[in-house]
């Protein structure tokens, strides 16, 4: 997907957010930053896609101020402990569901919502009304995804975020994990999952876990990992989670399943759907 005029107020929110963890107090300094940022988005190709661009402006506060570490590791680790906290409560919505898969894979797409991308805001707190919008949603579909791992031999599993990465563990420990391959970013970039959140929320004790090899928030296939490349062409069904993995994805020729909250304008029109509502789907 590409990059729409749109986009640039969450560029710019992403920018500031990220800079607040590293502000020394001088505005002088903060605003050659910021300038250059606003200089890259100028010149920017709008036929990449938007966390090509993302990526750009982490590059830029790295520029600045080194090597900057994963700066959002304590903000991650709290939503990975707030979501394992509610795994036994997660676990009873699903035995006590008439369909089992349907419910596990909504609240797989609930856990989406944990985004500091598209939803900076957000608080652990929320989840809770989440869970309760995507049971009782009416526009999804879990038809499409069923039929397709059934029939699927090799799956990959493309993961998104820290906290979310809880419920996709509790939506594979319902299909046949011995044909799944989940994956995490290769490096530090908002609140995206890495091997150290699979490691901590059990991801790993459960299935097979691999390095995407990027550091993209989302799937750009020429900066991954010769590794992941490989398993991304030989799995028969690829799931694809968050709105990242759907920009950086939804051209790409391959049976791909997204799961997502869709968040934001741009990703609901080129989608044909709503903003706020649960997808599960290919790109239309």
């Amino acid at each position: 997907m590409k990059t729409y005029y749109e986009c640039f107020p969450c560029f710019m929110k992403q920018a500031l957010r990220t800079l607040k963890h590293f502000t020394t107090g001088d505005s002088k300094h903060d605003e050659m930053i910021i300038r250059d940022i606003l200089h890259v988005l100028g010149d920017m190709d709008f036929t990449m896609s938007p966390p090509e661009m993302t990526r750009e402006i982490f590059d830029i506060v790295e520029k600045y101020y080194g090597k900057t570490g994963d700066v959002y590791f304590h903000e991650k680790r709290s939503s990975n402990k707030y979501i394992l906290d509610m795994y036994s409560e997660l676990e009873e919505f699903i035995v006590k569901s008439e369909d089992h898969f349907d419910t596990a894979m909504r609240l797989a797409i609930t856990g989406n919502i944990i985004d500091f991308g598209a939803n900076s805001e957000f608080l652990n707190e929320q989840i809770h009304k989440e869970i309760d919008n995507a049971l009782k949603y009416q526009d999804l579909d879990s038809g499409l995804l069923k039929g397709e791992i059934d029939k699927a031999k090799n799956i990959l599993y493309i993961g998104d975020n820290a906290g979310e990465i809880v419920f996709d563990k509790l939506f594979i420990e319902q299909l046949q994990k011995e044909k799944i391959t989940y994956t995490v970013r290769g490096r530090h970039v908002l609140n995206d999952a890495l091997m150290g959140d699979a490691k901590m929320v059990g991801m790993t004790e459960v299935v097979n876990v691999i390095s995407s090899g990027s550091s993209f928030p989302g799937t750009v296939l020429k900066d991954c990992s010769k590794e992941f490349v490989e398993k991304f062409n030989e799995a028969d069904l690829i799931i694809a989670k968050g709105q990242g993995n759907y920009e950086t994805l939804s051209d790409v020729n391959k049976n791909i399943i997204f799961l997502l909250r869709i968040k934001c304008p741009v990703v609901a029109r080129d989608i044909g759907h709503k903003v706020g509502g649960f997808y599960a789907g290919r790109k239309n």
